[in-house]
């Protein structure tokens, strides 16, 4: 697996910022490139308290619980301008931070993806033993190696839509990805099957398998700012799954082999992303 440059930056609880007494509250990383961006945070909170005589703690973690939904939530990962996750954002936070969270200046950390690189810190600057316990993969690796598959067979980036709007029938889901030339060539979903909640992924794919099952049947239409794009019936769609852990009983990857299966999706792993570079770039010519 190939290392990046990730950069992070340590979330400190400061009770008292005269004092300058802090505890090692987690930790933010990311890569603007792969859009591989995570945080976690520490799972006891002792040696917070013990530092706490005046009881801010719960002020201080409900500021971290809105940083995770800005960091880990896929739909602001994919937002454009000052609302998006940056390093120069992460920066500003290190600079304006003065109360009673507080940011270290972003630095390199080298690791294969944002998950890895929290593990690295974890076991190195923040030192919380329970934290990796019940550790799991979300799909961002899934989505950087398709990205980069992309890039990689020289795709236009114009013509790659993320998080795109797929209607058929009376169904709709988003789709991680669709390249089109005017018209789809090509639809890519992620996933991760480490997710602990495996009901409500199961449920998910579901879903997603009814639009996919009226797209094989009638096709359907890409909606954008512009208008509808065509989706012809027998476009290209494909999968791109993180596995379940080895010895980790995923009902939810068992619903998806059965949903690729009845409705002719290709299914690969990360590693094997660079095909679809390929494919989409075949696609991409007409007659392809």
């Amino acid at each position: 697996m190939n290392k990046m440059s990730y950069r992070f930056s340590v979330i400190r609880f400061v009770p008292d910022p005269a004092r300058g007494e802090f505890v090692n509250l987690g930790a933010i990383v990311g890569d603007e490139e792969a859009q591989d961006w995570d945080m976690r945070v520490i799972s006891n909170y002792r040696r917070a308290k013990a530092i706490d005589p005046r009881g801010v703690l719960p002020d201080a973690l409900s500021f971290v619980a809105s940083l995770d939904e800005w960091v880990s939530s896929d739909e602001q990962l994919q937002l454009q301008g000052p609302e998006a996750p940056t390093v120069e954002r992460l920066a500003l936070l290190a600079q304006e931070s003065r109360n009673i969270v507080q940011f270290t200046p972003p630095a390199p950390v080298v690791a294969s993806s944002s998950e890895e690189a929290l593990d690295l810190l974890f076991d190195n600057l923040i030192l919380d033993p329970t934290s990796r316990q019940f550790r799991f993969e979300k799909k961002h690796r899934a989505q950087r190696s398709t990205r980069q598959a992309y890039r990689a067979h020289d795709v236009p980036p114009e013509a790659i839509k993320e998080r795109a709007q797929i209607a058929s029938g009376a169904f709709d889901e988003t789709f991680d990805f669709v390249v089109h030339n005017g018209r789809a060539v090509q639809l890519v979903q992620c996933w991760s099957f480490q997710l602990p909640d495996q009901d409500e992924l199961a449920d998910q794919i579901k879903a997603w398998s009814w639009v996919v099952h009226e797209l094989r049947k009638q096709g359907g239409e890409l909606r954008t700012e512009a208008g509808s794009i065509e989706v012809p019936d027998q476009t290209e769609i494909a999968a791109v799954c993180i596995l379940p852990q080895e010895g980790q009983a995923s009902p939810a990857y068992e619903e998806g082999l059965a949903a690729f299966r009845e409705n002719e999706v290709r299914h690969l792993t990360p590693e094997e992303a660079d095909e679809l570079g390929a494919e989409a770039r075949r696609l991409m010519v007409p007659g392809g």
